[in-house]
C-alpha cells in the first residue's frame, strides 16, 4: 500500500500480478500455494518490497489473492482512521484476534502515514 509503485515498476520489482511477466511468476513461484519460502528455496527469499522493509516468504503481490485478508486489511484501515472497532463497544468487547491485529497494525499504519506525509514535503532524501 505505501510502496512507491512507479519506482518499483521502473526497477523491475512490480508486484501487480496482472502485469507480472510469466518468467517472473515462475521465479517467484506464484502458482505454489506456499507462503513460507526461505533462503533454502532460492536467493530471492525472503523477499522485500522496499529496501530496509519487511521481509516476506512469498511474493507480496500474492497477499491480494486472499479476499478475507484483503477485507480485514480494509477494516483495519477504517478502524485506524475513524477509531471505530469491529464490534459494538470498546476494546474489551472485541474478539481477541482483532485486538491483536489492531495493536500491531495501527502503530505501523500511523508510522507509514507520517513517513508518506514527510516525503510529500521534503522529498525522498536523494
Amino acid at each position: 500500500m505505501w510502496a512507491d509503485h512507479g519506482e518499483l515498476r521502473k526497477s523491475g520489482r512490480g508486484f501487480s500480478c496482472a502485469t507480472c511477466p510469466e518468467r517472473v511468476q515462475k521465479l517467484r513461484r506464484c502458482k505454489e500455494e506456499r507462503m513460507d519460502f526461505g533462503e533454502a528455496d532460492g536467493a530471492q527469499w525472503p523477499m522485500y518490497v522496499e529496501k530496509g522493509g519487511a521481509m516476506y516468504g512469498f511474493c507480496p503481490g500474492k497477499a491480494t489473492w486472499d479476499s478475507e485478508a484483503t477485507s480485514v486489511f480494509r477494516m483495519l484501515i477504517i478502524s485506524a482512521e475513524t477509531g471505530t472497532m469491529l464490534e459494538v463497544g470498546g476494546i474489551y468487547d472485541q474478539p481477541d484476534w482483532w485486538v491483536e491485529l489492531v495493536s500491531e497494525f495501527i502503530p505501523r499504519y500511523n508510522q507509514n502515514k507520517l513517513v508518506s506525509i514527510a516525503k510529500a514535503f521534503v522529498g525522498k532524501g536523494k
